[in-house]
């Protein structure tokens, strides 16, 4: 990338810093080129701004939100197609016996691709922390079967945490083990990456440095190291919608993985290349593949110059990331933009125009 280009960057990252976007922000920029990846990285401002100031640098741990979907529960869906566990079409019924009629037919495709008719969203958390710990995963995963569907499953995409709750109790169903055992045991492991992409659940976090996000709700105490996300916080930490941290050196290879597959020059021991190329291909007339975000016609975060195959996806604490094929480049964007509250917005903004910078 020409210095020039750089600069600019840099300008809006300290102008953004100063209109409080962001108390904190990191950015990586990968592009492939005569056989190996070129990789610029940058970090700005803070990982924390309260209660005490401290400084964003390179071995910080972001809370990756829904990025988790994509990163950690995508894939891990990915080695259980591999494995012949399940596949896409596997429907509701054969996995839970007890599935309500009106969900019984619904699939995994249709769950991954938002497209299984839940509601985008529901605040669980207030019934499930009135009620002891080691019972609210139950009576989350009831609660989702009461849940009554906004569409019949199949007809509209509308974007779902709670759908993606559900895959993972059916990982966790299938494996009887929880998404953030598998993701670490067989997908980040192999590759090297358990250190950098990882779910910390409510344990120990150790001596690592994590970015801040915001209070929670209902402990009042700063979230470092601990899931922003108020459903995934309430049963544990570790789920199929949220969860999963990571470091933006892990976010950034990671996703070198997948356009390596993607391009059929890298393999992964957990999944064939042509899996990845399934789910990272678009289904029907929507802006979803299996699990991923693509460019919209109008008004995309991914600004205007990546093109209409990339895939990404947007986490609520302020992270991103973009894949493009033809480019063959990716751009990874994290930040505690709810540091120090979640009802700052200004990122929407930003998001287009950096992009736009980087690729135009």
């Amino acid at each position: 990338m020409d210095k020039k280009r750089v600069e600019k960057i840099e300008n809006l990252f300290v102008t953004a810093l100063n209109n409080n976007v962001f108390s904190g922000a990191a950015f990586s920029f990968s592009r492939w080129s005569d056989g190996c990846y070129y990789r610029l990285m940058k970090y700005y401002g803070y990982a924390e701004r309260n209660p005490e100031i401290k400084q964003l640098s390179n071995d910080h741990i972001f809370d990756l939100a829904s990025l988790t979907k994509p990163l950690a529960t995508v894939p891990v869906l990915l080695n259980l197609f591999h494995r012949k566990c399940i596949t896409p079409e596997t429907r509701l019924i054969e996995i839970f016996s007890f599935c309500p009629p009106d969900k019984s037919e619904i699939t995994v495709k249709q769950l991954m691709s938002h497209c299984a008719g839940f509601p985008p969203h529901r605040d669980y958390f207030n019934e499930l922390i009135k009620i002891p710990e080691q019972k609210r995963k139950e009576q989350l995963f009831k609660n989702i079967f009461r849940e009554k569907l906004l569409s019949k499953p199949g007809r509209i995409h509308c974007y779902s945490d709670i759908g993606f709750m559900l895959l993972g109790f059916i990982i966790e169903k299938v494996t009887a083990n929880d998404i953030g055992e598998l993701a670490s045991s067989c997908i980040y492991t192999p590759s090297g990456l358990q250190n950098d992409l990882f779910f910390p659940g409510l344990s120990e976090k150790g001596n690592r440095p994590y970015v801040s996000t915001e209070k929670c709700l209902w402990s009042e105490k700063m979230l470092c190291g601990t899931v922003h996300d108020d459903n995934c916080r309430a049963i544990g930490g570790v789920a199929g919608h949220a969860g999963l941290f990571g470091t933006l050196q892990g976010v950034s290879c990671f996703c070198e993985q997948l356009l390596d597959q993607w391009q059929g020059r890298g393999k992964h021991q957990a999944y064939s290349n042509e899996l990845v190329s399934k789910i990272l291909t678009r289904v029907g007339q929507s802006t979803w593949t299996m699990g991923f975000d693509m460019v919209s016609e109008k008004d995309s975060s991914s600004g205007k110059f990546f093109s209409k195959k990339s895939v990404g996806h947007l986490g609520f604490t302020g992270t991103s990331f973009w894949i493009d094929p033809e480019k063959d480049c990716i751009a990874v964007l994290l930040t505690n933009r709810v540091h120090p509250s979640r009802d700052n917005w200004k990122i929407k903004e930003f998001r287009p125009v950096f992009h736009a910078l980087l690729m135009g």
